[in-house]
């Protein structure tokens, strides 16, 4: 096979150093699986292991990072995958131990491996990818666990990131009137477009401290940031309500009441569609993404860029101007959506 493009990051005096290369396949990480990349996307993940943030990626040799990746099967030595199938590749350990979608190839194991499902192109696979999978998830086991539109609002916190923006489309797809919450008030109008009903500025979340406040304004939430911002959903809850947490943007720590919870007797319940979720959960909620979970709105929450974009769209996830989700034309032009 001749040689091709990918984007790679080294360590080099503890540093990381971010470059597009030209390597062959046998410079990838083993995998019975080749896989011709169509699209990857740019997640909080990527930028941190671009940028050195936290420990995301390996650092004892060089990796091809990307935590998601959309494309067409070139070869496999796995019965369940053959040429010309269209798959999709989220997290694992894609793009952190085992060289991931930013590249025009990948080798990988055939059990992170899911069927391109019907209702869904390669495109939409990653304006979906981790985030989508995550945000489907959310809604997915709130609404097992009981939590219907007839019981009131719900809010989303981080409301103009992937996970956010998608999670808002999709609740208000399901008949959830959706309280959108975010520091960027600037986005107010995209909010709403994208099916938000309310937009409360993160302030105005913030700013009431008390363990239990009288004014109940939802009756689920997704959490994608943490701490002060779970605590204050929790007092803002009407009783019996639901709250999925699948971030910690302002830190881990969460500092509360256990009022909320015994007096209101609300549910948390913690979001990971990393290695806990197994495959047959995995394909089901893809399944649901591509048909009853299917945002409306794809159009106006994932952008593509260019395979040569890719290492400057890291800073703005650092400079908080990212909004939605970035689609990286790796191996294919992106398509027009509706």
């Amino acid at each position: 096979m001749k040689k091709f493009k990918a984007y790679r990051v080294h360590t080099i005096d503890g540093k990381p150093v971010c470059r597009f290369e030209t390597l062959s396949l046998d410079d990838l990480d083993p995998g019975p699986v080749v896989i011709k990349t169509a699209y990857s996307a740019v997640t909080y993940k990527d930028a941190m292991a671009a940028r050195g943030v936290g420990k995301n990626v390996r650092t004892d040799r060089p990796c091809v990072t990307g935590v998601d990746l959309s494309g067409e099967v070139v070869s496999s030595a796995d019965s369940r995958f053959r040429e010309g199938d269209k798959v999709i590749v989220t997290n694992y350990k894609l793009g952190v131990d085992q060289d991931g979608g930013y590249a025009d190839y990948a080798r990988v194991p055939a059990d992170w491996i899911v069927p391109l499902p019907e209702g869904l192109s390669l495109y939409e696979a990653m304006a979906l990818g981790t985030s989508g999978l995550t945000a489907a998830l959310a809604v997915d086991r709130l609404e097992q666990a009981g939590l219907k539109p007839a019981q009131g609002p719900v809010a989303v916190t981080g409301s103009t990131g992937g996970v956010g923006s998608l999670a808002v489309d999709i609740f208000a797809k399901r008949g959830f009137d959706v309280t959108a919450i975010t520091g960027k008030l600037d986005q107010a109008d995209f909010l709403k477009s994208i099916g938000a009903k309310t937009v409360m500025s993160s302030r105005d979340l913030l700013a009431d401290k008390s363990p239990l406040v009288a004014k109940m304004l939802w009756a689920g939430a997704l959490d994608n940031v943490g701490g002060e911002y779970l605590d204050r959903l929790t007092a803002y809850a009407m009783p019996h309500a639901k709250i999925s947490v699948a971030g910690m943007a302002v830190g881990a720590e969460w500092k509360t009441t256990v009022l909320p919870l015994i007096l209101r007797s609300i549910d948390i319940m913690g979001i990971n569609v990393s290695r806990q979720l197994k495959m047959p959960e995995r394909q089901r909620l893809w399944k649901r993404l591509g048909s009853d979970l299917k945002p409306q709105n794809l159009a106006k929450i994932a952008r593509p860029i260019a395979f040569e974009e890719l290492d400057k769209a890291m800073d703005r996830f650092f400079n908080v101007t990212t909004i939605g989700r970035v689609v990286v034309e790796v191996g294919q032009k992106a398509e027009r959506l509706a």
